[in-house]
């Protein structure tokens, strides 16, 4: 029979994925939808991934919404929305200076490329309850970045898929993910991995990041913040 995993940070509540709130623990929109004519798939996997790790909540990732301007969060925030419709996307050494320029006091940040086993490095930080922000190839020249949160096995135990949150599609109302990569690729095709979406797309794997938070520091951050012990 096949097994799913899946972080457990995400929850599915009358049809809508959510996540804890770092300030009082009650649920929050978890998956967040980029426009149609941007290409800042890699600013809301960003986004996604530290909401989901309880950094901030999710209103406060809005522009319109007040937050301290004195903190790490609001100078990332503002970093991440700084370009706009980032019509060009952002690169993986864009991503790793947002975060690192502005909040490396509380996040780590790593990296994979090609010359790592990036679908087993995945499933191992998934384990670890730790989403991963993937780069998809469909050519040479286009791109796409989504968030790894899960995995599914197959009656072996053999893994056979990696279950992500795609900000290019609608948040998922009966799974908690909405995007499933099949990790059989075809032998000797560039872009052989299934992606299975919204339809399905023929696409490479070519990069991961991965970002934690030191859980001390983020302790001492929501005491700071919302002045009550994280529990």
């Amino acid at each position: 029979m096949k097994q799913f995993k899946v972080i457990d940070q995400l929850s599915l509540i009358n049809g809508e994925l959510v996540c804890k709130k770092p300030s009082n623990r009650s649920y929050q929109k978890a998956h967040f939808k980029q426009g149609d004519l941007d290409g800042a798939c890699g600013a809301y996997s960003v986004s996604m991934v530290l909401n989901i790790l309880g950094v901030f909540e999710a209103e406060e990732l809005y522009s319109d919404t007040y937050f301290d301007r004195r903190t790490a969060e609001w100078k990332l925030i503002k970093a991440l929305n700084e370009n706009g419709l980032y019509r060009d996307g952002l690169t993986s050494n864009e991503i790793q200076e947002i975060v690192t320029k502005n909040y490396s006091k509380y996040a780590n940040i790593q990296y994979a490329n090609k010359e790592n086993d990036i679908i087993e490095l995945t499933k191992q930080w998934i384990d670890e309850n730790v989403p991963v922000i993937l780069r998809m190839g469909y050519d040479a020249h286009n791109g796409h970045w989504i968030v790894a949160v899960g995995y599914a096995l197959n009656e072996k135990n053999e893994l056979t898929d990696i279950l992500t949150l795609d900000p290019g599609n609608g948040s998922p109302k009966y799974c908690l993910w909405n995007g499933i990569l099949n990790i059989n690729k075809e032998h000797r095709k560039k872009y052989g991995y299934h992606y299975n979406t919204d339809r399905l797309y023929l696409v490479d794997v070519d990069e991961a990041i991965i970002i934690t938070i030191s859980r001390f520091d983020f302790y001492r951050l929501i005491y700071n913040l919302y002045g009550q012990e994280y529990e």
